[in-house]
């Protein structure tokens, strides 16, 4: 039993390890492709949705899909479309980097939804940790104004962090849903969404463009966001919302050396803040 239960621990650590390596990137090629976000999002939902029908097979004792489960999907899938609208408008205005980190505000969205949807009241250590999160994106920003693309990307950013952050909230409330059919319905509904922006999409792209599509769709969707669903499904949110932050220094680091982003002493001293806030709120809901 306890070899089965170890072989269990090490197989969600590798799937969190494949599934953040592979979304590291995503932001820079998000950046790295002039594809406008509407056109990135259709053609990865296309392609992960069809992946997915295709090799997620039911397994024994799966519930087959049934009236009850369509609403949650529904649910669900529009949050993860208003998720990625929004957090590829932000790297597009914006820089990877920013994109990442006004996400990354997902642990401090957790906290509060917390507070609200479960009556979790916030201490000392949530509200010192809301103050360094707001400090750490004064310094990421260089001046706050609406006519400012790093402001405009860091709140689209943060929004986006929020609608991330209650997906997890969701997936762990209809576990009763299989995993392949909460996986698939994700993907379909958020797809059904950006179909109905088909007409501001564009299609004329180089092959550097298409290149950065298939990494998108395929690794950076299909692979990272379905093992994704499966470790937070199966982790607490608080743990998954730790090795989360494990994405700021590696896209950081990828966006500086392939993107030439800069990386001045406030944006990284901002960042740091940002992810010692969140650390900060989780060690106290770990002691709890």
């Amino acid at each position: 039993m306890d070899l089965s239960h170890n072989e269990g621990k090490i197989k969600i650590g590798m799937e969190a390890a494949i599934s953040l390596i592979l979304m590291a990137g995503v932001p820079v090629f998000i950046k790295f492709t002039s594809a406008n976000p509407l056109t990135i999002g259709l053609f990865r939902l296309s392609v992960a949705t069809i992946l997915i029908g295709l090799f997620l097979r039911p397994v024994k004792n799966d519930r087959p899909l049934s009236k009850s489960m369509i609403f949650p999907l529904i649910i669900i899938g529009v949050l993860f479309s208003i998720h990625w609208i929004t957090y590829f408008l932000s790297i597009k205005k914006a820089t990877a980097s920013i994109g990442i980190l006004g996400a990354s505000t997902y642990g401090i969205h957790l906290i509060f939804l917390g507070w609200a949807l479960r009556k979790d009241k916030p201490g000392i250590f949530d509200f010192t940790a809301l103050v360094l999160a707001m400090f750490g994106t004064y310094l990421v920003v260089p001046e706050f104004s609406f006519s400012n693309n790093a402001t405009v990307g860091i709140l689209l950013a943060v929004f986006s962090g929020f609608c991330f952050a209650l997906l997890p909230i969701l997936h762990q409330k209809y576990h009763f849903i299989p995993e392949r059919i909460r996986i698939f319905g994700q993907f379909f509904f958020a797809w059904i969404i950006f179909m109905f922006f088909i007409p501001w999409t564009d299609w004329r792209l180089v092959p550097t463009d298409w290149w950065s599509l298939l990494y998108l769709a395929i690794p950076g969707t299909f692979i990272a966001h379905s093992l994704w669903v499966r470790v937070t499904t199966k982790l607490s949110t608080t743990v998954s919302s730790v090795i989360f932050y494990l994405l700021i220094p590696m896209t950081m680091l990828i966006s500086y050396f392939w993107l030439k982003e800069p990386m001045p002493n406030p944006k990284i001293l901002g960042a740091c803040l940002i992810v010692i806030g969140n650390l900060l709120s989780f060690y106290r809901r770990l002691k709890r």
